[in-house]
């Protein structure tokens, strides 16, 4: 029979072992494993055309997000705005940068700027995610009667850089004043280089009532050449109801080589 200092010792060694493996391994290095920073980056944002075109969508150039003439009949407005917004619901979106500029009539058309300004937007879901921010409208502008209003959001920690440009490029007619309209379109390639422009108009509700000559052209760079849209509503379709703004709207879409480049709308109101 084993004694007790034998027993004690025993035991002590068990213990020992016990203690021993449960202790950590030991590591290969000095360094732990430190989990990577989350980062929560925000997303302002406006409706922007070529976005749209890229995902397959019909992309109108009367903007939800612009205001920028006043209707009817169509004529310049003293004050154009501009509405904003934040995407991200995990971050704000402060110091935001939006630019605003202008350009004549037409497609392609070199642009001016009007001014810029910076805003803080709050996370998605919250007061102030959205904002309208406005701009008196330069007498320049005012003067050439038609013309393409266009929106550019800046951030440098901007998550999503697709959707941060817009414009609205408009022209209009009331079927009060006839049903059969011809609107004079300048294109213009903007490139450094000859490039092909193919026209294309929608939605497809309106596009058999518009047609557009020439459909393609070939301009040198920088050139530019004036395209005739011809719209006639049949007589099949009725007046709207009174109290409506705009009745329908047709677009006109400009592409080089299946490559988004602008449009113009022509806003209609069916009112006779």
């Amino acid at each position: 029979m084993e004694n007790a200092a034998e027993i004690s010792r025993n035991a002590a060694s068990s213990s020992r072992w016990s203690l021993c493996s449960a202790r950590p391994k030991s590591r290969s290095g000095c360094c732990l494993k430190v989990p990577q920073q989350i980062v929560h980056d925000p997303d302002p944002a406006t409706y922007d055309q070529q976005l749209v075109f890229s995902t397959g969508g019909a992309p109108t150039f009367n903007s939800p997000d612009l205001n920028t003439v006043d209707l009817w009949p169509l004529r310049p407005i003293p004050i154009l705005t501009a509405t904003v917004r934040n995407l991200s619901s995990e971050t704000s979106a402060n110091n935001t940068r939006i630019d605003l500029s202008w350009s004549a009539w037409g497609i392609g058309m070199p642009r001016t700027a009007i001014g810029s300004t910076f805003v803080n937007l709050a996370r998605a879901g919250y007061a102030g995610a959205e904002t309208t921010l406005s701009w008196p409208t330069p007498p320049v502008v005012t003067a050439a009667g038609r013309y393409g209003i266009f929106v550019s959001i800046v951030h440098p920690y901007d998550t999503d850089p697709y959707n941060n440009n817009g414009e609205q490029t408009m022209d209009g007619f009331q079927t009060s004043t006839g049903r059969s309209r011809t609107f004079v379109v300048p294109v213009r390639n903007p490139t450094g280089s000859t490039q092909t422009i193919d026209l294309t108009t929608g939605p497809a509700q309106v596009a058999p009532w518009t047609t557009v000559v020439p459909s393609t052209l070939t301009l040198a760079a920088g050139a530019q050449q004036d395209v005739m849209v011809h719209i006639n509503i049949p007589s099949s379709v009725p007046p709207s109801p009174s109290g409506t703004l705009v009745s329908a709207g047709v677009d006109v879409l400009a592409t080089i080589g299946g490559v988004y480049l602008g449009g113009i709308n022509i806003a209609i109101l069916f009112d006779a």
